[in-house]
């Protein structure tokens, strides 16, 4: 089963506001001010870059393990080896969207944040 990392709104505009405008920018100087369109393209790669890792990121329960999908990062947590389990605020880096987490321990940490969180937990809970 496939679970879609939950986004809060301000973490998206945080992501997305500066990019739009610094695109919007690029596009304005590289075009109407006559220079380089390189630097344009340059930024419209690290946008499809943070879009892969955006729409991106989920998490799907297979058999044995929980794979962990943030656009091209791939970590597979094998059911056996987790720990302990337990919601988090923690901001750190991870494949989480959103500020509301869960803490996976299984020899290392992943912090993540499925959007149907209770049915995720049902469903590791099987696992």
């Amino acid at each position: 089963m496939k679970y879609n990392s939950k986004k809060d709104w301000w973490i998206g505009a945080i992501i997305w506001i500066p990019m739009l405008f610094g695109l919007y920018r690029m596009g304005y100087v590289s075009f109407v001010e006559d220079q380089s369109v390189l630097f344009f393209i340059i930024f419209a790669i690290f946008i499809g870059f943070v879009s892969w890792i955006w729409f991106g990121t989920y998490y799907v329960f297979d058999d044995e393990y929980l794979i962990v999908r943030c656009g091209p990062i791939k970590e597979i947590v094998l059911y056996k080896d987790i720990v302990s389990v337990k919601k988090t605020r923690n901001p750190l880096s991870s494949a989480a969207l959103s500020i509301d987490r869960i803490e996976i321990m299984y020899g290392k940490r992943t912090l993540i944040s499925p959007a149907k969180e209770q049915d995720f937990l049902t469903e590791l809970k099987k696992g």
